[in-house]
């Protein structure tokens, strides 16, 4: 994966965090990812296949994760409901979907699946080990959440 696939990614992190829930973020350090664990509490998932194959992933610690679906929802959430999970969902959904239209304009046409979540401290999320994963830190306040991002280009897919 080439360092600048990741730009996208990051301006759709941006946009959906600000036009969906009022919340101004920074952008923080990017990385590669050297392994499968992820640092906080819930993170939702979604596949990429196409001209590029991979997933996105956005991973938040729950007190943030909650701060942010409320404003996406318009009303306080204080614990972990199925609302939550939904709505973290739908975030990771958003990023991949805006990306995916910068891509199509330089060629690389994919599709996204439907996205899953997985919560609980010190989980994993297992990629090839033959794709490097980009992850970049994101600042909201004095809070920090990641995006990471594993992509394969594949022009002979269509």
């Amino acid at each position: 994966m080439k360092a600048e696939m990741i730009n996208p990614f990051i301006t759709a992190t941006l946009n959906v965090l600000s036009t969906m829930a009022g919340i101004e973020a920074k952008k923080g350090e990017v990385y590669i990812k050297q392994d499968d664990r992820m640092s906080y509490d819930i993170s939702g998932v979604i596949g990429i296949a196409g001209k590029m194959s991979g997933f996105v992933v956005v991973s938040f610690p729950e007190k943030l994760a909650l701060d942010i679906v409320s404003g996406f929802l318009g009303e306080p959430k204080k614990n972990m409901s199925k609302d939550v999970v939904d709505a973290i969902g739908e975030f990771v959904n958003m990023i991949a979907g805006g990306s995916k239209r910068v891509f199509a304009e330089q060629g690389y046409k994919y599709n996204i699946g439907i996205p899953n979540v997985i919560t609980g401290k010190n989980h994993t999320i297992n990629r090839p080990s033959n794709v490097v994963c980009i992850g970049v830190k994101f600042l909201v306040g004095d809070q920090e959440f990641v995006i990471e991002v594993a992509l394969k280009p594949r022009p002979e897919a269509d």
